[in-house]
């Protein structure tokens, strides 16, 4: 298998590898027969840890899992309980590369866009070469690829998200204050989609998010990469990340009784507009919600302004995220003054329907052409500054 990643197996030293031998021992882990179980390091990189860590291994036909020290040897009086830090699913796409020279071990995964690679290091050539030779040997006897993807979709669905369904005072930053997935999300867009034609219109494989959202957190458990964004990456993914993640909030970004205010704001002559939004605002939103919005809109002003290159206008803009972010004004949960009188036939509802989607494009379009005045630092009310986030107030020049 030839990958962007792919060492000779014998590396730059040369050192022709031995004979493999047999498994260490068969014995059991959750109920698979384990090919080898011992130390390897682990690279910290990108988590805030600055050299390898060793963890104890162990590996079966169907997965790579590790652990602070060895789970079979007598636990020391008053030391912590040693659970599973993390691992990674096993198939039989998968291949192995040693590196003689550094003693690093790559197990390669073809599935998925980029595929998914893995690096390892090992203490001495001696345990190089067993541990080649057993991932070699567990991969032969791995699940297929299609299984485990198919798999995998069952137990994310049996699975609480750590990235999906959270409440919107978490959606731009974890308990810890760091950036959440969608934060980090919407700053990809800005940096690396904002010249990507049709970025946030043009939509990505179901498959591909899902299995990025899902990377995102096993990478978030155990460590190995994918909890950043690469420039790499599909632009187009990403973004539908972003919409993935707002549709799937459990409440509304803008609650009902924050669309029924900007409607009304909306409503009003043209020279006290501005003013009437501004107030539906900040009077009406709670402060998470509003935060939320802010961010977005930013997101979206910044694509906007590069129309030149990715062909994104704000109305076009709007037009794509005014529905995730105005559900109950699409939901039907909003009152829209309509005369519509064609008979029973549910035409009325089609045309309510349509209306409900122009009144929210129009509404988010004010909201980006207007969002310096609308959410001018000298006019907003802070009910609470040590919750004042200086991303929202970044400027676009």
């Amino acid at each position: 298998m030839t990958t962007r990643n792919a060492e000779s197996s014998q590396g730059d030293g040369g050192i022709p590898p031995p004979p493999p031998g047999p498994p260490d021992h068969l014995s059991s882990h959750g109920g698979n027969t384990v090919f080898k179980s011992g130390p390897l390091l682990l690279s910290s990189k990108g988590i805030g840890w600055t050299s390898w860590k060793k963890r104890w291994f162990i590996l079966t036909c169907n997965s790579l899992v590790f652990f602070r020290s060895d789970p079979n040897a007598v636990p020391q009086k008053g030391s912590e309980v040693n659970l599973t830090l993390g691992g990674i699913d096993l198939n039989n796409s998968g291949s192995v590369e040693a590196k003689a020279d550094k003693k690093l071990l790559t197990v390669l995964f073809p599935d998925g866009r980029d595929g998914r690679t893995f690096t390892l290091k090992a203490e001495t050539l001696d345990d190089l070469y067993e541990w080649k030779a057993a991932l070699e040997n567990a991969l032969a006897q791995a699940p297929s690829a299609a299984h485990v993807m198919g798999q995998n979709v069952k137990d994310r669905q049996s699975v609480k998200s750590s990235v999906v369904g959270r409440p919107i005072l978490l959606a731009l930053e974890d308990v810890d204050g760091a950036p959440s997935f969608l934060e980090k999300s919407l700053r990809f867009i800005e940096e690396y989609g904002v010249k990507v034609e049709g970025i946030l219109r043009q939509a990505a494989y179901v498959d591909d998010v899902e299995r990025r959202v899902w990377e995102y957190e096993q990478g978030v458990q155990i460590c190995f990469g994918k909890m950043e964004f690469s420039p790499e990456e599909d632009p187009h993914v990403v973004a539908d990340c972003v919409k993935y993640v707002l549709r799937e909030l459990p409440s509304s970004p803008i609650p009902a009784s924050c669309c029924n205010a900007l409607l009304k704001a909306c409503r009003t002559d043209r020279g006290v507009r501005v003013n009437a939004i501004r107030a539906a605002i900040f009077e009406t939103f709670p402060e998470p919600n509003r935060h939320l919005l802010q961010r977005v809109l930013v997101m979206m002003q910044t694509v906007a302004s590069h129309k030149a290159e990715n062909r994104m206008s704000s109305s076009a803009v709007a037009a794509c995220m005014a529905p995730l972010l105005l559900r109950p004004l699409l939901a039907g949960d909003c009152e829209i003054e309509h005369d519509f009188n064609v008979g029973g036939d549910g035409s009325a509802q089609l045309l309510q329907a349509a209306a409900a989607a122009n009144h929210a494009q129009a509404i988010v379009i004010t909201l980006l052409e207007e969002y310096y005045n609308i959410f001018r630092p000298d006019l907003m009310t802070q009910p609470n500054p040590t919750r004042i986030r200086c991303i929202f107030l970044v400027d676009f020049q």
